[in-house]
């Protein structure tokens, strides 16, 4: 009788072991969950502003590459292949980042609706400066943002530095 109550008195602590487990195991699956809320909180306005400056920067790379043309700085076929990538730039930066999809997989589905191709675009690539084609190479979205950058840059920097030169030879 005495070993019926010592196994039941043990039964009971373990019971109330499991018990009080079980609690603490529900308190830390509510503070992960209210962690999870927050953290998906701040990604998803991370988001709405990452779209946001994509595509702020989108109108501002179109329009500097607008401006290199009406200055003669780019040629009609560097015009034709860079101006989709100007314009698309939004989406294909926000498929590489919400995706993962690599550049090249990015710019395939935003070119869909577009006369040039893939192909195109990497032929007048072939043709610029070894910096931008390595900056291209990359096949990232940071790379397409810096090679963005460079391209609708390079050549005003390149005149500005031509017009110093030509200054000093005077």
């Amino acid at each position: 009788m005495i070993v019926a109550f010592g196994v039941i008195g043990v039964l009971i602590l373990l019971l109330i072991y499991f018990v009080l487990r079980a609690q603490n195991l529900q308190k830390d699956l509510i503070l992960s969950r209210s962690a999870n809320k927050q953290s998906n909180s701040k990604v998803n306005y991370a988001q709405r502003n990452l779209v946001l400056v994509t595509d702020a920067l989108e109108k501002n790379l179109t329009q500097r590459l607008q401006s290199l043309y009406k200055s003669r700085l780019v040629n009609q076929d560097q015009y034709n292949a860079l101006l989709p990538l100007m314009t698309y730039f939004s989406t294909i930066v926000m498929n590489c980042c919400e995706k993962g999809d690599s550049l090249e997989e990015s710019l395939k589905k935003a070119l869909t609706n577009e006369e040039i191709s893939l192909e195109g675009i990497q032929l007048v690539v072939k043709d610029l400066p070894s910096n931008l084609r390595m900056l291209w190479s990359k096949n990232t979205a940071d790379g397409f943002i810096a090679f963005c950058q460079a391209v609708t840059s390079v050549k005003s920097s390149s005149d500005s530095q031509d017009a110093a030169q030509a200054k000093k030879a005077s």
